[in-house]
């Protein structure tokens, strides 16, 4: 994961959740090889059940043997719970102590979890906003220095749009700079987006997936973090965009009027 601070000074200077898990049970009848057979599905992270019927009575844990064909799509405890760890395919077979006759085979099919909804880039902006300020709010140490609570951003529209702008261009070229690929600086990046300004700096980063680990990066970064703490900052764009391979990219850019 990569950042990358700059600074201008001015011209004036988530399957079901893990309750109690569900029963299943097989009734066997008596014979010398009759085996019950049968088919379930589970989600990965579902626990089950298992029990065994013989003669009208359940058949106490002490007097069952439970294997996994593969414990690693699905595991199985002494007292018959089986817990679905993977997608895939399993046997769980409870068999006779003593006798070694196999009672009950359950055939276990383990769906995967449905993939994660990507969360809204424009929820993750508002993220970074929060995080910053509640970083200002603290006080921080950039290096060897300490800065003391500093009053919060304000997010400011053409900050944004020239942060978003930024953002985008890195994500379609597939490039990692503060200046453009066409020669473009930050200066002037803020320049065309008519902002006024006597201070500006800007904070890039890529590869992270979350506003948590994108900021905590930038306060562990001496330059990044002296410039999220710096005090004649009042005002914040925040841009971020998603490539076609699905790797982020953040800016922070600072400005003072």
């Amino acid at each position: 994961m990569r950042f990358l601070p700059f600074i201008v000074l001015g011209l004036s200077v988530l399957t079901l959740a893990a309750c109690a898990p569900r029963t299943a049970r097989t009734t066997v009848i008596p014979g010398p090889v009759q085996t019950e057979v049968r088919p379930m599905r589970l989600g990965v992270g579902q626990d089950i059940q298992l029990e065994v019927t013989l003669n009208g009575r359940n058949v106490p844990p002490n007097e069952l043997n439970w294997t996994s064909s593969d414990p690693r799509v699905v595991s199985v405890s002494a007292s018959g719970l089986a817990r679905a760890a993977t997608a895939g395919q399993a046997s769980v077979r409870a068999t006779q102590t003593g006798s070694g006759r196999t009672l009950a085979e359950f055939r276990v099919q383990v769906a995967a979890p449905p993939p994660a909804t990507p969360q809204r880039l424009d929820t993750m902006t508002g993220q970074v906003l929060e995080l910053s300020n509640a970083a200002r709010a603290r006080g921080q140490t950039c290096g060897a220095q300490n800065f003391p609570p500093v009053p919060p951003l304000n997010s400011e529209a053409r900050l944004g749009a020239a942060a978003q702008a930024h953002a985008a261009d890195m994500a379609a070229l597939n490039y990692f700079s503060h200046t453009s690929q066409d020669g473009r600086t930050l200066k002037n990046r803020i320049d065309a987006a008519g902002y006024g300004w006597r201070a500006i700096a800007e904070n890039i980063a890529a590869g992270q997936a979350s506003a948590q680990e994108v900021v905590t990066g930038w306060l562990n970064s001496e330059g990044h973090c002296r410039n999220l703490m710096n005090a004649e900052y009042r005002e914040l764009g925040i841009g971020l965009a998603r490539n076609a391979g699905g790797k982020l990219y953040w800016v922070q850019d600072f400005g003072t009027r």
